[in-house]
């Protein structure tokens, strides 16, 4: 029997985390890639001739300045392209289709390798559809968890973990780029090169980057085409795309009900933080879905079936840490002999890295778009504590 920690979907995160959802853009969480989904390199393309306005100059004094400027870029522009990830060894090809009048959004992502699937989100409520089983997933998602998801928690506070430097200009998808690089200050997380498109700073591409600079992922547009229309335009295109999404007849629907807590309400901490990283959320799964469901930030799910947990409403307990770039989620359950034995004790695709131990009567599970060692530290760290 083949053991795992857990089979990481890219987008498919990881929601990656890059990714989740490790990082495929607007709803790679979603799709499973949070955080590591990496486009090898983007062969040029074609775009449309229709050029949005351009946003403001491009002077990065730090990190958080650019990453407002690549969300703001995502929140004024419609456009839709060709998305190419690879991690771990394998490449997927996204469609995405973006769509925003500056006050909402609506996004369709669809796979083009492999099952079919659909990732809708408008504004905070997310559909994943499985065409062919006929299987969908409705939730809601925390706003920021959209494109690019490689930002999504959109976090200031603690970027001064990471060293900004241009690295230039270049071309991707057949637009002028500026290229710049975000170098980490300690070990505990990898650094990362950006595209942005120089006139709007949308993010074209984006590479994870290991200790000696060498590329673990890299996700990006191999063809991108503007939507520079009219109110009328846009407003038809939002609702045709709505209509898309909420086309269930026949579906078989799952709605999963999370609730927000806190760690030390539920009887956890961190003895000692790790360097850089803040607890964002801490969400408490339902008894009776997989362990990392769907919602998972970082696009993981295991193996494991369903389990008891240490909070109140049962399941699975799950805590998000950021550094303002990338995140790294504890799942804490009940130990189950039965399930975690078979278990192998770590996992890793392209940047995407996954390890689970044993901590008394739970079962400790950590997923992170960083070095195992960070997750090590993590698991080492989360201490029991009565709630």
């Amino acid at each position: 029997m083949k053991r795992t920690i857990g089979s990481i979907e890219r987008p498919p995160s990881r929601q990656r985390p890059l990714r989740p959802l490790a990082i495929a853009g607007l709803c790679w969480a979603a799709l499973g890639a949070q955080s590591a989904v990496l486009a090898a390199q983007p062969a040029t393309g074609t775009v449309a001739s229709a050029q949005p306005a351009a946003s403001a100059p491009s002077s990065h004094p730090d990190p958080a300045t650019v990453i407002r400027r690549i969300q703001d870029a995502a929140n004024r522009h419609s456009f839709s392209g060709t998305f190419v990830v690879s991690a771990g060894g394998a490449m997927t090809s996204l469609r995405i289709t973006h769509v925003s009048d500056g006050h909402n959004q609506i996004e369709r992502v669809e796979t083009l390798d492999g099952q079919m699937r659909q990732v809708y989100r408008h504004n905070d409520l997310v559909h994943v559809l499985w065409p062919r089983s006929h299987a969908a997933i409705i939730e809601h998602r925390d706003l920021g968890l959209g494109y690019p998801a490689v930002l999504q928690t959109g976090s200031a506070a603690r970027l001064d973990m990471y060293e900004l430097k241009s690295a230039g200009i270049d071309r991707v998808a057949g637009l002028e780029a500026e290229v710049l690089q975000l170098r980490p200050r300690d070990a505990h997380r990898y650094g990362q090169r950006l595209w942005l498109e120089r006139q709007t700073g949308l993010l074209l591409r984006t590479d994870i980057l290991g200790p000696q600079g060498e590329l673990i992922e890299s996700a990006g547009f191999s063809e991108l085409k503007w939507s520079a229309r009219s109110q009328s335009q846009t407003q038809a295109q939002s609702q045709t795309l709505l209509a898309e999404m909420h086309r269930l007849k026949g579906y078989r629907i799952e709605r999963p009900k999370l609730t927000h807590t806190e760690l030390e309400r539920e009887g956890w901490m961190l003895r000692t933080p790790v360097a850089g990283f803040r607890v964002l959320h801490t969400y408490a799964h339902p008894p009776g879905l997989p362990s990392h469901g769907a919602h998972a930030p970082d696009a993981v799910r295991t193996a494991s079936g369903d389990a008891a947990a240490p909070n109140p409403q049962g399941g699975v307990l799950q805590a998000v840490f950021s550094d303002g770039l990338t995140t790294v989620s504890l799942f804490i359950e009940r130990y189950d002999a039965g399930r975690h034995q078979r278990e192998a004790p770590a996992a890793s695709q392209g940047a995407t890295q996954a390890i689970g131990q044993r901590h008394g009567d739970w079962w400790i599970t950590a997923v992170g778009d960083v070095p195992r060692a960070t997750l090590r530290q993590f698991a080492a760290q989360i201490e029991r504590r009565k709630p």
